[in-house]
């Protein structure tokens, strides 16, 4: 585990145990992630989850908030299976901790177990410390989608 991470709970989301408190938070961490967030309640998270290989990662504090979360879909193509990384926010209280680090460290290797040969994803260029992360954990600047970093780590 990262050095300072020690005091949070690391936990995929279970759709047979959500609670209202989790899907607050989860809305909570997407406002501060983008100024124009879906809305997200208890429905729309089990639509997610109900696809396979879908998997929802949550950081919860000692009070059991989640203040981080990320999310992997393992998607099976022709040829290989492939990984994308989205929805990646740490609360903004909690930032510099390095529980963003920690979230995907955990994801790569949820990947690497589910087959996948790479994973993908996107992040726009003004959150310049998810950038250097991704940077920092070998993911590849690959160019641009949109406004937002593409970028992709081979497993």
């Amino acid at each position: 585990m990262t050095e300072g991470t020690e005091d949070f709970k690391f936990s995929y989301l279970d759709p047979t145990k959500l609670t209202t408190d989790q899907v607050d938070d989860i809305s909570g961490l997407l406002k501060q992630l983008t100024s124009k967030p879906k809305k997200v309640d208890r429905a729309t998270l089990n639509e997610i989850l109900s696809q396979s290989d879908v998997f929802i990662l949550l950081v919860k504090n000692p009070e059991d908030r989640i203040v981080a979360m990320a999310t992997l879909a393992v998607r099976r193509l022709l040829l290989n299976k492939t990984g994308i990384i989205g929805d990646v926010v740490v609360d903004e209280q909690h930032r510099g901790m390095k529980l963003g680090k920690r979230m995907m460290e955990v994801l790569i290797n949820k990947a690497r177990s589910e087959g996948a040969l790479f994973i993908s994803l996107t992040s726009h260029p003004r959150r310049e410390a998810a950038n250097h992360m991704y940077q920092s954990l070998k993911f590849e600047l690959i160019g641009n989608i949109g406004e937002s970093n593409y970028y992709r780590l081979p497993l």
